[in-house]
């Protein structure tokens, strides 16, 4: 069983037995993965609160041949979250970080610029106390990164550029579509949402934070890409309902 290191992520944990839990890890260099902590559920255990969900590890794996879950060996604390705790509104966000990695980053597919992204978005949650920014580059950059995000410069239906036009999209479909290409059931988004994704396309998340101030675009897009989240994940996700009646 060969020893293997890695940063990690925790993303959720499961009760397995009366003393041991399975771990879900988003992890730099191995990708998404789960493990087993044996006595992680004792009060003495030897991983204190270093196995508690949204947590930044280093952490040591055995790798067993032919099983998908693995078993961690030994662990170290690089950062914690726990005191975003006391805001119920940014745990939920960071607990909607958590919960979309895990339905849309593959399992045991490397993902280094996903790892960071995941970092970035905490890390701006833990300082700012703010949602709407950090979530709506979170949810461009992970549809971006997990290949479900199609050419928003363009109308998805005729292919035209959207520039200078006035821009529609409908409830569940990705995308937007032109004056031309709109039906009955689109709507119209604001010219300061649009210019908002070419923003994030081009800037880490601390410079456009930066530059860019909260506004009403920036809550517009947000809820937009939410509804993109759900439809490419085919199914509800549990965090936005409780996000949205925090709203």
């Amino acid at each position: 069983m060969p020893l293997r290191e890695t940063e990690a992520i925790v993303l959720r944990t499961y009760r397995l037995g009366e003393a041991d839990k399975i771990v879900s890890l988003f992890t730099r260099q191995l990708g998404r993965l789960r493990a087993a902590a044996t006595g992680a559920q004792r009060p003495k255990s030897r991983y204190g609160g270093m196995l508690e969900p949204l947590t930044y590890i280093r952490l040591w794996l055995f790798e067993r041949e032919n099983r998908d879950l693995l078993r961690i060996n030994s662990t170290e604390l690089l950062e914690s979250f726990f005191a975003m705790q006391g805001d119920y509104r940014v745990q939920l966000a960071a607990q909607y970080i958590a919960e979309a990695a895990e339905r849309f980053l593959p399992e045991r597919e490397v993902n280094e610029r996903a790892f960071r992204l995941l970092l970035a978005v905490l890390r701006a949650l833990k300082a700012r106390r703010e949602i709407d920014r950090p979530l709506l580059y979170y949810n461009y950059w992970l549809l971006r990164l997990a290949g479900f995000l199609p050419q928003l410069e363009l109308c998805r239906a005729c292919g035209r550029e959207l520039a200078g036009e006035e821009i529609f999209c409908g409830d569940e479909t990705q995308g937007f579509v032109c004056s031309r290409c709109r039906t009955s059931r689109s709507r119209k988004i604001s010219g300061e949402a649009f210019s908002l994704m070419e923003k994030i396309r081009r800037s880490p998340l601390d410079a456009w934070m930066a530059s860019e101030t909260l506004t009403p675009a920036v809550r517009e897009a947000r809820h937009l890409f939410e509804t993109w989240m759900e439809a490419c994940a085919e199914r509800k996700l549990v965090t936005l309902d409780l996000l949205a009646a925090e709203s």
